[in-house]
């Protein structure tokens, strides 16, 4: 079972181990990342960040994401999934029927780090340009639960709360 899909640039970091784990206490920690899945140092990096609790910790590419989530083999699992992208979150929900919950937190552009010019703050630490709110706009019309939110103790804003924002 699919808990979440969680939106995240830094995929594994303390707020994704300790907080959002903690609070979904997934049996499965899922890194979607084509660039983390091929490239063996980052790979041992985010496992070597499994929180307690985790049984396992797995560094996919997007393909055999979609693959693994849609085989029976993981059915009986709690599992929670990590993305750096609205693209990639997208994607994977548009592969995977089990997806049914997207929560977005902050992305990181690239090699420039977390940019804010020319996007809507949605959230607190959460911004996106109309190309990703219109991502997930699809998302949330096809009846997947989109929400932005940087941690589970923090206001959850729902997705009018998210395209308020765009309409301001």
């Amino acid at each position: 079972m699919i808990q979440l899909v969680r939106i995240d640039g830094r995929l594994i970091h303390g707020m994704v181990a300790v907080t959002w784990c903690g609070s979904y206490n997934p049996q499965i920690l899922v890194v979607a990342n084509t660039a983390a899945a091929n490239d063996e140092f980052h790979k041992m990096t985010l496992k070597l960040a499994k929180p307690g609790g985790v049984e396992s910790v797995y560094v996919w590419d997007l393909d055999k994401t979609v693959d693994r989530l849609n085989s029976t083999k993981y059915a009986n699992k709690k599992i929670f999934v990590s993305v750096a992208t609205v693209e990639d979150a997208y994607y994977l929900a548009k592969r995977c029927p089990a997806i049914k919950h997207i929560n977005v937190g902050p992305e990181v552009d690239g090699e420039d780090g977390r940019q804010t010019e020319g996007k809507v703050k949605v959230s607190d630490n959460v911004y996106l340009n109309e190309e990703k709110y219109n991502l997930l706009k699809e998302l949330n019309d096809s009846g997947i639960e989109v929400f932005a939110q940087v941690t589970p103790a923090m206001p959850k804003v729902d997705f009018s709360g998210i395209t308020k924002a765009f309409e301001k």
